[in-house]
């Protein structure tokens, strides 16, 4: 009975200090595992891979990628300019599909990837923007060798470019709103490197 109250005095008291008029925002609560948490969390998980079978799997990664930049956004609203976040995910949506969709190089080619690649390697074998791994790999024949590591340099320049496209875009975006005269806050990557 004491202890109860004691418990219950501690966590009305939290309230009242969280609502203060120093401190007009509640703090947020962390994220507790609970039922209902796991039972979303299936059925984010089952919407996800229904959608995955009836779109395909690149289209689903790139719906679930918009969701996520979307959900950050409203979560952290003051990181960015509401229209550099708009931008930045359009733009990311638009890297991922070119990165992720199919080319038609393989049915055009008829050769199917080594086998000699690891998993991630070998289905991104005739996808990605702006070099797709097949491009720069050599030949002999009719069938690619993969031995120098070119698939993987193809790779990582796609990964390079998405990246600094994105930053660009992010700069631009706060260039013209700095020209604007609006002003813009800072990320905490900003603070890091003056």
């Amino acid at each position: 009975g004491l202890r109860g109250n004691i418990d219950l005095s501690l966590n009305d008291a939290m309230t009242m200090q969280e609502m203060s008029p120093a401190n007009p925002k509640p703090e947020r609560r962390r994220f507790q595992y609970s039922l209902r948490a796991m039972f979303g969390l299936t059925t984010g998980t089952a919407a996800f891979f229904a959608l995955a079978r009836m779109l395909g799997y690149v289209d689903a990664v790139v719906a679930l990628a918009a969701i996520v930049v979307f959900v950050g956004i409203m979560e952290y609203p003051h990181r960015v300019h509401l229209l550099t976040g708009i931008l930045l995910t359009l733009v990311a949506g638009m890297l991922l599909w070119a990165n992720l969709r199919t080319t038609g190089w393989q049915k055009e080619l008829n050769v199917s990837p080594p086998n000699e690649l690891g998993p991630l390697a070998k289905s991104m074998f005739y996808r990605g923007w702006p070099l797709c791994p097949f491009m720069i790999c050599p030949s002999h024949g009719m069938t690619f060798d993969p031995s120098n590591g070119a698939v993987y340099l193809a790779l990582a320049i796609d990964g390079i470019v998405f990246v600094i496209t994105l930053l660009v875009t992010r700069g631009i975006c706060g260039f013209c709103f700095r020209r604007r005269g609006r002003p813009i806050t800072k990320t905490p990557l900003d603070t890091m490197h003056p």
